[in-house]
């Protein structure tokens, strides 16, 4: 950890109010989102001091070249949708005091306040009002004898100016215009991307193509551990898992005693299927420990219960070969004058010698069109980087419930509609 600035205008009594922010990030976020806020400490002689876990070199936005510039900015905003999505959350949870805390986080970059270290986004005063500077001291006028008096002139007409409010009046609107797109940022951020998403599948003139679909689903051993059910997610889990086939027969009265992570990958996997449109086809590549990916093939609407009883059968067993299977999908598929979106589904990073950083960084510039969003349902992070390189979206979970909307979440912008 390195200290990155010595704050002696911050407020120091917004440090605990700003720490508590943080620890609300951070038990949310892995640390590639954590990072974007630098954390704020008070120093030994009471100076508010900011500080990083990113390991390198600070440097100001303004001392950066413009293609740095641009991609800071870029991925700034990728933290901040990810920050957008965690409020709306505990808004929906009820956690309202804390949606509003993370709402303040929102919003366009402070540029005299950004940083980059090895390319990673840092905001340092972020929750702070602007310093308020101290009017200069009055000078002493000099003592001089009062000047002789005049005689005093005959008074002359003045002739009085209207006050004219309309200048006020239009200042006044603009302001409430600015202070209305300020408040209504994240909303026209989020129909922004929305936007780009829309005109980059759909092209004026040509014939309109679904985005191509695959599933990369880690079947290693430590999908058996166990898994987070919640009592009040037990109903919601019944439900779901007594659509598999077989599976139904065996369900106790009492709900099950023993969650893993694999069933309820299976379970919400179901789920998505189930709810695909009938025009998107779906591949399906697990592994059986470091051998070569299994690539189950493509399914479309007519095969999808063949697609569920493979599902259905999948054991976890062996290492985890998530760097190969994500290799093998993006091969299937195009990525350059089709759209493409991988959903990888992981408790972990690479345990058989292949790098997802790696393997995401070739696809990127393979494949400009081919997205990855992942679900991390486990602490480790090294697999997150396969989104953050190809423009996609990491979705962390812990719990039953929070897997199955991870999931649903990643799979929905593959639609078989055309251009509205």
């Amino acid at each position: 950890m390195q200290r990155v600035l010595r704050d002696t205008h911050a407020s120091q009594s917004a440090a605990t109010a700003l720490e508590q922010t943080v620890a609300l990030i951070r038990q949310h976020f892995p640390p590639s989102i954590a990072h974007l806020y630098a954390i704020p400490r008070q120093g030994r002689d009471g100076v508010l001091e900011w500080w990083s876990e990113l390991a390198g070199q600070p440097h100001l936005f303004a001392t950066l070249d413009r293609d740095r510039q641009a991609a800071l900015l870029e991925r700034y905003d990728q933290r901040q949708a990810a920050v957008e999505q965690l409020a709306q959350a505990l808004e929906r949870r009820g956690q309202a005091s804390a949606s509003a805390a993370l709402r303040t986080l929102i919003g366009p970059p402070d540029l005299n306040n950004l940083y980059s270290i090895n390319d990673e986004p840092l905001v340092i005063r972020w929750g702070q009002l602007p310093p308020v500077a101290s009017p200069p001291p009055p000078v002493p006028l000099p003592v001089t004898e009062p000047p002789p008096a005049k005689p005093t002139p005959a008074p002359v007409a003045v002739e009085r100016r209207r006050l004219r409010l309309w200048p006020w009046l239009l200042l006044g609107l603009l302001l409430a215009l600015l202070y209305g797109l300020y408040l209504s940022w994240p909303a026209l951020y989020q129909r922004w991307q929305d936007y780009r998403q829309t005109t980059q599948t759909c092209t004026p003139g040509s014939t309109f193509e679904p985005s191509e679909f695959a599933v990369v689903l880690d079947t290693s051993g430590s999908m058996d551990t166990r898994i987070r059910v919640k009592r009040e997610d037990d109903p919601w889990y019944m439900t779901l898992l007594a659509k598999i086939p077989i599976v139904e027969e065996l369900l106790p009265s009492s709900g099950p005693k023993r969650v893993t992570r694999m069933d309820v990958a299976k379970t919400s996997l179901t789920s998505v299927i189930e709810n695909l449109d009938d025009g998107v086809a779906m591949r399906l590549v697990t592994f059986e420990g470091c051998g070569r990916p299994l690539d189950h093939g493509v399914f479309d609407q007519r095969q999808r219960a063949g697609l569920l009883d493979k599902v259905v059968a999948l054991k976890a067993r062996g290492g985890t070969a998530l760097g190969d299977s994500l290799d093998a999908a993006a091969l299937t598929m195009n990525g350059r004058d089709r759209d493409g979106v991988i959903v990888m589904f992981v408790d972990g990073r690479d345990s058989c010698g292949t790098s997802v950083c790696e393997v995401s960084e070739q696809i990127a510039q393979r494949q400009p069109r081919l997205r990855i969003n992942v679900v991390n349902i486990s602490a480790a992070t090294g697999s997150n980087c396969a989104a953050s390189n190809t423009g996609g979206r990491v979705y962390t979970a812990n719990d039953a419930a929070a897997v199955a909307e991870a999931l649903k979440q990643a799979s929905q912008e593959v639609s078989a509609r055309g251009c509205s």
